[in-house]
């Protein structure tokens, strides 16, 4: 039409894709892809590690009551405190074991054991429990571990400790009445007097440091056995191993009658004894001796099979 411009025709031209964008794209999908992948790995790896934490509980415990304590694995820890509560704190090193917990009514007797879950079977270190029990004063306390150490410090009443490989230390009791059960684990006492001490061990060491009382017996299979202290508490001191060794360390002012023999081991005596008038044994050099040191108040008997004895002066 005359005075209207020309129509241009307007044509649509198909781009071909780029390579270089293309490729650029493919890498950030297998990235985006491998990113999720190992993210849910590490989430699902995270739900299967162990869980651990810091559990608290508060319980009752009647007067003179006792409380039973078996954890296999882990550590064990005892210590007094004040009223009739109870305060438990235990950690399981995974979610695999857990710790149940039974009074009676009337809360005399107390249960209380570490085990594994139903259908879980956790490693040695998966099936540790660390517990530690603060429990009143004159309540009987009764642990048994397979493995694991007890540290047991200020208990005062009937304490029964047993382990078969779990180093049991005792310290600063006062009036108590101790038992002490293991096979091959040593055996540490520290501080203990006015009390009943019972000790046997397979072949652990034992060692007692400043441990007196009315009755102190400790027996083990081939164990050494280490005395220092000055075994007064006008008491009965039995000491006696089978093939371990005996060392006892006496002070000067010592009042003890104190008797050692040996079958077929050697004894050392570097601790001045006035001999006996009436030995209720001959003394043999080499094998055994005998005498009393001041008045002699308490009664002091060394016996080894094969073992060498020896008792010096601090």
């Amino acid at each position: 039409m005359k005075g209207m411009p020309a129509m241009t025709e307007t044509r649509v031209v198909p781009v071909a894709p780029n390579a270089a964008s293309g490729t650029r794209i493919e890498r950030l999908g297998r990235v985006f892809l491998v990113f999720a992948v190992v993210l849910t790995g590490a989430v699902a790896n995270a739900q299967s590690q162990p869980q651990t934490g810091r559990k608290e509980i508060r319980f009752d415990v009647a007067p003179n009551g006792t409380i039973n304590l078996v954890n296999d694995a882990g550590l064990v820890t005892l210590k007094t405190g004040p009223g009739h509560q109870v305060v438990m704190i235990y950690s399981p090193h995974s979610n695999k074991m857990e710790v149940d917990r039974e009074s009676t009514p009337d809360n005399r007797r107390v249960e209380i054991r570490s085990h594994a879950l139903n259908g879980q079977q956790p490693t040695a270190e998966e099936a540790k429990v660390d517990m530690e029990l603060t429990v009143p004063a004159g309540v009987a306390m009764s642990v048994s571990t397979s493995t694991a150490p007890i540290t047991a410090e200020g208990l005062a009443g009937d304490v029964t400790l047993s382990s078969d490989t779990g180093q049991i230390t005792v310290a600063n009791m006062v009036r108590s009445h101790l038992h002490v059960r293991s096979v091959a684990g040593p055996v540490n006492l520290t501080n203990l007097s006015l009390g009943h001490v019972d000790v046997t061990s397979s072949g652990g060491a034992v060692k007692m440091v400043n441990v007196t009382g009315p009755k102190v017996n400790v027996a083990t299979g081939s164990g050494n056995i280490i005395y220092q202290g000055d075994c007064s508490g006008v008491g009965d001191y039995l000491i006696t191993t089978h093939s371990g060794d005996i060392d006892m360390t006496l002070p000067q002012t010592a009042s003890v009658d104190l008797n050692a023999r040996s079958v077929s081991g050697h004894v050392e005596n570097d601790f001045p004894l006035q001999a006996k008038k009436h030995p209720v044994f001959v003394p043999k050099a080499g094998s055994s001796f005998a005498g009393t040191s001041n008045s002699g108040s308490s009664s002091v008997e060394l016996r080894s099979f094969s073992g060498r004895i020896r008792v010096k002066k601090q």
